[in-house]
């Protein structure tokens, strides 16, 4: 194996973590850079992992759930800055949904994933949730901002049309950042199994 192979990212990691790295060890069969930097190897760390996503993963969903249903029961509270609000419990809905699935396939390696399309799929649905709850909580840090910096004009700039157009952009946005590699592995045909 020629050192070529890998990409100077993961070269780079595996020299941060592992002291000084020679490129011309890659031929030995022993050095899997893969194996070696993503999968978890303790048990107590792997116990803790599942403790923890066992744990936040329902207080995720039934908080969440509660703020959609307050929106949707009480029409009062359907104001501009709460939809931004909505779209944040919406993402963060679908990461607490997503949690365990994504524990799962992580922790099961690579024997889960029946193809890279599946790795790509759920991968992609992380970073497309996370990126939409990045970006309305920047919205909303925004929206505040606005509210405090200019309280006469913020009825005219903050409208129920302009934060939907908003909300669809950051969902648009997220989904192509976080989708694009699939649509490139299916575009080229790559389905390693």
């Amino acid at each position: 194996m020629d050192a070529s192979l890998y990409n100077y990212s993961q070269l780079a990691l595996y020299s941060t973590n592992h002291g000084d790295f020679l490129t011309d060890n890659l031929s030995h069969p022993e050095v899997n850079i893969t194996r070696t930097i993503s999968r978890l190897t303790s048990p107590l760390a792997v116990t803790i992992a599942v403790l923890l996503v066992f744990l936040f993963s329902p207080m995720i969903l039934i908080g969440n759930s509660l703020v959609l249903v307050a929106m949707y029961r009480f029409k009062r509270l359907r104001t501009p800055s709460n939809y931004l609000v909505m779209s944040l419990a919406t993402s963060d809905l679908g990461i607490g949904m997503f949690m365990p699935v994504g524990m799962y396939l992580e922790l099961g390696g690579a024997q889960n994933f029946t193809s890279v399309r599946v790795c790509l799929f759920s991968y992609g649905v992380a970073i497309s949730l996370c990126s939409v709850s990045v970006l309305v909580m920047v919205a909303i840090a925004v929206d505040r901002f606005t509210s405090l910096a200019r309280p006469l004009r913020y009825n005219n700039l903050i409208t129920h049309s302009a934060v939907e157009r908003y909300i669809l952009v950051f969902w648009g946005y997220s989904s192509l950042v976080g989708f694009t590699p699939l649509v490139y592995a299916i575009y080229q045909g790559i389905d390693y199994r």
